[in-house]
């Protein structure tokens, strides 16, 4: 059996109707181009250009990871790669049909043109050549040739062959990757440089290190040299300490996958012994049996089947949970029984390493000068598990790093939020204001010397003799050094372990555990926490999202006839042939359905019935997983030379297999995700192999569980469907299927399958039936199938089933049901050989290979007959409709992005509460961009009316809108504005990461995008958060997002409990760290009144190191991993108070000034009431410093008293903690009699100050003084106005009704009623104008 696959979309799109050709492309720049999700933006060629998205910036740009990009038809000279899309990239919605093929690409394009496929990682690697740039110098100095190195191929031979004990140098594999990896970022000699060199990158760092080297100038010599350097080695040693820890995690892991076990041939014993992966090398031949994981990638040369094929699940590696087939090179299936490893003596060239998973190239050069072509089917990838398939040999071709799974290993990525950009941008201001500090100080300096420089002697009290100007120019650098602590150098290890906390308890939290799937939610982001609060837009996909993408058979239609299938008793087995499929999952067969199908009248609907039922259980790709042997002699060893192997290290948690003796084991295979969990009960069978010791597994058991594994969800339901009907998949085969037909048992010649894809949006597979005919059967999508079939006379019994299977089909939308057509065509063997020999002309490679392979399946899947259509149930998740509800009510715009039809999505965005029964919905699908863009005008134009607004878009109206010629997208955008929910049906994977770019671009909001499939992945890369949905798709989408759920459910809480909570703490922990620091600061600058701003400082230098490091080092930790501003069940009651966080009140443009003027009055309150305190008395400088510190550190931790919200032990310990290290750090420094360290002695400075009752009363006074606007402004705010938020918390407090907060829902048993706003808040109080608009 040949499979064929999609291919790739061709970079220029086919013409729209009515419309010039066009295609996607991003702009003109140098280097590559680049993805969305990257900064580049998607456009049409030859538009004139209209105003860009904000990131179109000049320089390199990529294709999405599921994009397209392509050339415009005038000569683009654009430089770099040019990639095309993928089968699930292409721009048009699904079922477009171009009316004009598309022009030939003129443009000539630097380097090569690359296909990018689904799974492909957008880091790739040139094939140019590998030697490096400084190695071309040294031999260009050298005069010597660079060597050559061939960019296209590299040969493999087998490692057998060559002497054991060869040196690297000379192994003709010997340059190669070994199989060990290392995904760490540091070895032990390299830590120390790479992680300064990396903490270096950040400008506070080099600051303070600038400031230490400052500090051991002889004329600035603020501290004592060792001690200024304590802030910036505390900061770079707990940053070294996190990233180490991070480090040894993945060298753990790392360790693990390095000692898992295989078997690799060793020509010294002639026999396959186990070794470790690490130490597999390119040429070794490696045997695995049934669901064992591949060490590396292999060209695979042998497997148990006779027909040559096995199975491979590459969940781990693309996230699909399909089974991929791969099958043996040519040649190599006449050596089944006869294959030996010893006697494999050819060599083996393939491409270099690539990351293009679904694409591979080599030959096999045999010893008789004989070629064998090789390709992707031929290639098995590491990290795959070998499935439903005994045992495979194959020789390892790449290794360790150079193998695809690696190559596409990417790192997580860095994201900035919102609230960090904030920060920074008043890091700026800190320094500004530092830089202003220091030059009044400098100038100050200069004018109190200018008062003496003329006399002609100097005063006592003044040491310097240098001129005024030069000693401002030092003072100016000096004041540098001594207002350091104006720059929060430990705000930045702060905020990382903050986030790290926070990450850690989102983790643990068990109501966002999901004990069906034993899962929780994954923090793959670390540093976006506070984004969660900050969401404005939800994007969301639609199937296995708000669904569960779990299907039941519910309906179907055969030649115009309606046949039901609720809930019942399942069907009764045939005694003739009794089923080996027990289904746990019942299907209840229609009784008149299954009337038609008995009849033996012979008439055409029964034949019709019984057509229906076949390709329900044939056009698929359904496996049937039965309990495999691996005998090792088979393989070239003899039984009971091998110990028993544990399975290696990367299994899956889930498999609970215990693998028994290599030279004899039974391993069943171990559930997937869309495994029926069907019980098959091991007959006697005439097609199953005599061997009853290799058949028969060693258990006790009567029965053994035998699994069905499709390539999607619905394909499992119509399989067991057409089993409830008698219509039984037993095996199958390339080239036969294995059918049990109403007891009787049936073998079907299969010609040739065509896969599905998403550009033809159909499968089908053709047969041979006994007369010699070619029936191709064919199920796809009603838009691709009903364009397909050949026209109808009006009037005819054919034209009447038409119509009423299309009416059918509409009402099955409706119903929320999932649909597809069956359709067949007959050919005689002349018809099907010429197709096939004109599909094998158009497969030839060539310029415009796909678009030949696309027209050749085109016309074989034409001229079709009209069989049935079925409608499958995809059930809403538990509580979506809440869920959705919820984020409403907190003020998130929620758009839904589905590929499926208007029909089906519309019914479920009322099931699912997006759409209410009030909204008026608002249908923007055209034919034409003129019609679109009257479409919108209209809308814009009309009054709003009584009620909401949804809005309704199609993936065809969407290209005329995402067309950059149209300038649509902001009339479109504000159309969207004034909608309450948006729904974009027939969308594909790039206009839905466009949609994500255009609205997060053009309206400058914080998007999130939730899916669980592989065509999502561009939409969550381009968010400002992605979250994957663990489901039924894979985890292609979990692997490529930053938070990972089971349920959509979960989103709920994420957001509004703790995205809340992580924006409210690190907004509050932010601000206290730029208040603690300035009014520290102030405080030493107000003392350079009183010392002619010499740059003196009353604190003593410890202190003011340790102020930061140690004093109040653990407050803010506190308040940004503990403190909550509401109570979780008050945040998940009243949805509407997400809006504060949303709104970013916490943390606001004005606030970081508000917060300066408050350390400002402090510093003042502080300083000057110690001196009038002291005035005129004979206070000590030291004892004076002692009592402003001890005043500025007491009001900063009552400050945080003040401010907390939620009192926890951790806050008390935090407090106090502080104010004693204080306290007992000072006393046993100020014991010592001598200097430390060079720096001034302070011996008993603490104890005379303590001893003093106006220390106390300054203390005490200070901070009264200080907080008492403070409170006072607390207290007003709580009794005359309080927040939304604060209302609601006194309301609880007090034990008042909590009512639903902003918009509500009436809802009833049919559906949801429309949300109502209500301009009064639960107490009664009229809202504010910003509070309306916020929800508005």
């Amino acid at each position: 059996m040949s499979t064929e696959g999609s291919g790739e979309t061709p970079s220029s799109g086919p013409s729209l109707p009515g419309a010039p050709e066009q295609t996607y492309l991003f702009p003109k720049a140098k280097g590559h181009s680049r993805s969305i999700s990257h900064g580049g933006t998607p456009m049409l060629a030859g538009a004139p250009a209209p105003r860009p998205l904000k990131s179109a910036l000049r320089g390199h740009q990529r294709a999405f990871s599921q994009g397209q990009i392509g050339d415009g038809r005038a000569g683009s000279g654009a430089q770099g790669h040019s990639r095309t899309g993928s089968r699930t990239d292409f721009i048009l919605p699904p079922g477009h049909r171009a009316d004009a093929p598309a022009a030939p690409r003129t443009g000539s394009v630097r380097a090569h043109s690359r296909q990018a496929s689904r799974s492909d990682s957008i880091y790739t690697l040139r094939r140019t050549s590998v030697v490096s740039p400084w190695r071309r110098t040294l031999f260009w100095l050298m005069r010597r040739q660079a060597p050559q190195v061939d960019a296209r191929h590299i040969a493999v031979v087998p490692n057998h062959l060559v002497p054991e004990k060869t040196p690297p140098k000379e192994h003709p594999n010997g340059q190669r990757c070994n199989n060990k990896i290392r995904t760490t970022k540091y070895t032990l000699l390299s830590f120390l440089p790479k992680n300064l060199f990396e903490q270096f990158h950040r400008v506070a760092n080099v600051y303070f290190i600038f400031i230490v080297l400052l500090n051991w100038v002889p004329a600035l010599n603020a501290f004592g040299k060792e001690i200024a350097m304590c802030p910036v080695v505390f900061v770079l040693t707990v940053t070294a300490i996190k990233d180490l820890f991070e480090d040894r995690r993945r060298h753990l892991s790392d360790k693990r996958i390095n000692n898992s076990y295989c078997r690799v041939y060793k020509v010294n014993v002639d026999r396959y012994v186990r070794v470790k992966w690490r130490d597999v090398r390119v040429g070794d031949l490696v045997h695995l049996s049934n669901n064992e994981a591949v060490p590396a990638d292999m060209v695979l040369l042998h497997t148990s089947n006779p027909l040559g094929i096995c199975y491979l699940d590459t969940c781990n590696l693309d996230g699909e949970t399909n089974l991929k087939q791969r099958m043996l090179p040519p040649g190599f299936l006449e050596m089944h029984l006869t294959f030996r490893p010893s006697k494999f003596k050819s060599t083996v060239e393939v491409e270099r390493p690539s990351t293009k998973i679904n694409r591979f190239t080599g030959t096999i050069s045999h010893p008789n000068k004989e070629r064998v072509q090789l390709n992707s089917d031929h290639l098995l990838l590491r990290e795959c598990t070998l499935k439903n398939t005994d045992f495979v040999e194959g020789i390892v071709v790449y290794a360790g790093h150079e193998t695809k799974a690696m190559l596409n290993n990417g790192g997580p990525r860095y994201k900035c939020s919102k609230l960090e950009k904030k920060m920074n941008t008043d890091v700026i201001w800190c320094i500004l204001v530092l830089l202003f500090l220091c030059c009044t100080g400098a100038v100050g300096c200069k004018i109190f010397l200018d008062n003496y420089y003329s006399l002609p002697n100097f005063p006592y009290f003044i040491i310097t003799t240098n001129s005024p100007a030069y000693e401002g120019l030092i003072i100016f650098w000096t004041y540098i050094i001594v207002l350091q602590v104006m720059i929060p150098v430990s705000l930045y290890v702060t905020i990382e372990m903050t986030k790290l906390l926070q990450v850690y308890h989102i983790h643990q939290d068990v109501e966002m555990y999901d004990p069906m799937t034993n899962t929780r939610i994954q923090c793959r982001a670390l540093n976006i926490t506070e984004e969660l609060g900050q969401i404005n837009y939800l994007f969301s996909d639609k199937t296995g999202t708000l669904t569960e993408n779990k299907m039941l058979f519910r309906r179907c239609a055969v030649a115009g006839v309606d046949y039901d299938h609720p809930p019942g008793p399942p069907a009764e087995p045939s005694l003739d042939l009794p089923p080996i499929v027990t289904p746990v999952t019942h299907i209840s067969p229609n009784s008149r359905m299954l009337q038609h199908l008995l009849d033996n009248n012979g008439n055409e609907h029964t034949q019709k019935v019984r057509e229906f039922m076949l390709i329900l259980a044939v056009c698929n790709t359904v496996v049937v997983s039965q309990p495999h042997v691996d005998a090792m002699h088979m393989s070239g060893s003899s039984p009971g030379d091998l110990e028993p192997a544990r399975s290696n290290g990367t299994a899956r948690s889930t498999d609970k297999y215990a693998r028994l003796t290599e030279s004899r084991s039974t391993t069943p295979s171990p559930p997937p995700s869309t495994t029926s969990p069907l019980r098959f009960k091991l007959a006697r069978l005439p097609f199953v192999r005599g061997d009853d010791s290799a058949s028969e597994p060693s258990t006790s058991a009567d029965q053994q569980t035998v699994r069905f594994e499709a390539e999607s969800p619905d394909e499992l339901a119509l399989a067991e469907a057409a089993l409830a009907y008698g219509y039984e998949l037993r095996s199958r085969a390339p080239n036969e299927v294995e059918v049990g037909v109403r007891g009787e048992l049936a073998r079907l010649r299969v010609l040739r399958v065509q896969q599905f894809d998403a550009t033809r949006k159909c499968m089908s597979v053709a047969l041979r039936d006994p007369q010699g005919q070619v029936v191709l059967y064919v199920k796809g999508a009603d838009s691709t199938v009903l364009s397909a079939l050949t026209p109808a006379r009006s009037g005819s019994a054919e034209a009447a089933a038409l119509e009423r299977t299309r009416a059918l089909l509409t009402e099955y939308s409706r119903a929320g049901l999932r649909t597809l057509v069956m359709a067949k065509r007959v050919m005689n063997s002349a018809q099907w050989e010429e197709w096939l020999a004109s599909h094998q002309r158009a497969s030839e490679m060539g310029e415009g290979r796909e678009k030949r392979i696309r027209e050749s399946l085109a016309r074989l899947e034409s001229a079709l007959t009209l069989i049935g259509a079925t409608g499958v149930e995809d059930r809403l998740q538990e509580d979506v409709p809440r869920t959705v509800r919820a984020l409403l009510d907190a003020g998130i715009i929620v758009w839904v992005l589905t590929g499926d039809k208007p029909e089906t999505a519309i019914n479920i965005a009322y099931s699912a509460a997006l759409f209410s029964q009030r909204d008026r919905l608002l249908y923007l699908m055209s034919r034409d961009k003129d019609q679109a863009e009257s479409t919108i005008k209209a809308y814009l134009s009309a009054p709003l009316g009584p009620g909401g607004r949804a809005l309704v878009v199609d993936g065809r109206t969407l290209t005329y809108i995402l067309d950059r010629r149209s300038g649509l997208v902001a009339p479109f955008l504000t159309l969207a504005r004034r909608c309450s929910a948006v729904l974009c049906c027939r969308a594909t994977p790039l206009q839905k990461a466009y949609i994500v770019k255009a609205v997060k671009e053009e309206l400058g909001v914080t998007t999130l995008a939730i899916g669980d499939g592989a065509n999502d992945v561009s939409m969550i890369q381009t968010a400002d958060v992605g979250v994957g949905l663990s489901g039924q798709e894979g985890r292609q989408a979990v692997m490529a997002s930053d938070f990972a759920l089971s349920r959509f459910k979960f989103v709920e809480r994420l957001l509004l409990v703790h995205g809340h909570w992580c924006y409210d703490r690190l907004a509050r922990m932010i601000l206290y760290f730029f208040l603690k620091n300035a009014t520290f600061v102030f405080l030493v600058f107000w003392y350079q009144l009183y010392c002619g701003f010499s740059s003196a400082v009353m604190v003593d230098q410890l202190h003011m190191m340790t102020y930061n490091l140690i004093f109040t080092a653990f407050p803010p930790l506190v308040i940004g991993a503990y403190d909550r501003v509401a109570p979780a069940a008050l945040l998940s009651e009243r949805p509407g108070l997400y809006s504060a966080s949303r709104r970013g009140l916490a943390y606001q443009a004005h606030s970081y000034w508000l917060v300066l003027a408050e350390s400002l009055y402090i510093s003042v309150v502080i300083f000057f009431t110690a001196v009038g305190a002291y005035w005129d008395s004979t206070v000590d400088l030291w004892a004076f410093g002692i009592c402003n510190m001890t005043g500025c550190l007491v009001i900063m931790l009552a400050y945080v008293a003040i401010e907390t919200r939620s009192w926890t032990v951790i806050h008390a310990i935090a407090l106090l903690g502080s104010l004693g290290a204080f306290f007992v750090g000072t006393l046993i420094y100020n014991s010592v009699p001598f200097s430390i360290l060079g720096m001034p002695m302070a011996y008993h400075v603490i104890h005379h100050a303590i001893a003093d009752p106006v220390y106390w009363l300054v203390v005490v006074v200070a901070t009264v003084a200080s907080l008492a606007p403070r409170l006072a402004y607390h207290a007003v705010r709580n009794s005359w106005r309080p927040n939304v938020l604060g209302r609601a918390v006194l309301a609880r407090r007090r034990g008042r009704a909590r009512l639903p907060y902003a918009a509500h829902y009436h809802c009833d048993t049919a559906s949801a009623e429309a949300h109502v706003y209500r301009s009064t808040d639960e107490e009664g109080l009229q809202k504010t104008a910003a509070d309306v608009a916020a929800i508005t």
